[in-house]
């Protein structure tokens, strides 16, 4: 399955740490979040993303530019991650920033069932995975859902989304589709990653975490929502300490003794400030952002116990990611009229 190659990971992980110190500091939130939005195109425009901003200016202004410029920066960067990535260490990485096909082919297909145009969606994409810009882009071309799917025949997406297709008559939801989606991934990854070192039983871990999050994401969504299907078909397998009976005794259990129930595994620490807070805000969202923190606290610490691996790889692509989520939000934030309260709220910091 991997190559040969071990792969440089001594060059690979040196390579990464070199660019940790540019990404953007807690307080340097805290001033983007009382700027407008012309003066967050201009500060960030002085950092590392001002090759994008420069370039997208004569096209892009507004929100739109900061939008496309943070987009295009971050696929560039997992790219060159990529380039000087060698042997088993590349392989790792490509399979693993899979995750970005999930999250364009999803956002494609929201694009058409909302029936939103070409540029909309071409502003939520990230050609950082393995389907390159062209390829999204005739994928966006095409007409209908239908469509969409046969477009990416070939692909491991094809079978997920077939099976899908083929519970429903008519297309009322996207639930089947990305659910679908978020299953091949995770499968593909679990078999992937082979624990045949330290490291890649670390690595292994840190992923089987990450399901845990995904899927008491999806719990708590469904359960705050009372929603009355069937969950387990929702949820996917592989988690470390959500296994299936575990998933299957929570999602039997109604929302308050759901939410009691977490106390018993090791995330709730992290997370129950936020589980204190939804009776008051009657939102889930403080509760998906601590969740985050919780992913990339556990990215962090664990490209510490092994730093000459995909680790500290995997810890700087989710924190490149959420930096460019943070400045999204507050542009966002900003266009929509929010406070700057209700602003930081939303940023996981």
């Amino acid at each position: 399955m991997f190559s040969k190659k071990r792969g440089n990971y001594a060059y690979a992980c040196t390579r990464v740490k070199a660019k940790k110190p540019f990404l953007l500091k807690k307080e340097e939130y805290a001033k983007l979040a009382l700027m407008d939005i012309p003066q967050i195109s201009r500060f960030i425009g002085e950092t590392q993303y001002k090759k994008e901003i420069d370039e997208l200016a004569r096209i892009y202004s507004g929100v739109d530019l900061v939008e496309m410029a943070t987009y295009k920066n971050l696929a560039g960067m997992f790219e060159q991650i990529i380039d000087f990535s060698k042997g088993e260490l590349k392989e790792l990485i490509s399979q693993y920033l899979r995750r970005f096909d999930i999250w364009n082919i999803k956002t494609i297909l929201r694009g058409k069932f909302h029936q939103a145009k070409k540029e909309e969606i071409l502003e939520d994409i990230v050609p950082a995975g393995v389907l390159k810009q062209q390829f999204l882009e005739r994928l966006i071309d095409l007409k209908t859902i239908d469509e969409i799917i046969e477009g990416l025949k070939g692909t491991m997406y094809y079978k997920p989304l077939m099976a899908a297709r083929k519970q429903i008559e008519e297309i009322t939801t996207l639930m089947p589709f990305e659910n679908n989606l978020d299953k091949a991934y995770y499968t593909f990854l679990l078999e992937f990653i082979e624990p045949d070192s330290r490291a890649n039983k670390l690595f292994l871990r840190f992923v089987r975490k990450e399901i845990d999050t995904v899927n008491l994401n999806t719990l708590l969504k469904l359960k705050f929502e009372a929603w009355e299907g069937d969950i387990m078909n929702l949820l996917i397998e592989g988690g470390l300490e959500l296994t299936k009976h575990e998933l299957k005794n929570l999602a039997s259990m109604p929302f308050s003794r759901l939410i009691s129930e977490l106390k018993s595994y090791s995330f709730y620490n992290t997370i129950e400030s936020a589980i204190e807070g939804i009776e008051r805000t009657r939102s889930l969202n403080e509760v998906i952002r601590a969740l985050e923190k919780y992913l990339l606290r556990d990215a962090d610490k664990f490209s510490h116990l092994y730093p000459l691996s995909i680790l500290p790889v995997v810890h700087y692509i989710l924190a490149k990611k959420n930096e460019v989520d943070n400045i999204r939000i507050i542009a966002r934030g900003k266009e929509s009229g929010l406070s700057n309260e209700i602003i930081k709220k939303l940023l996981v910091i």
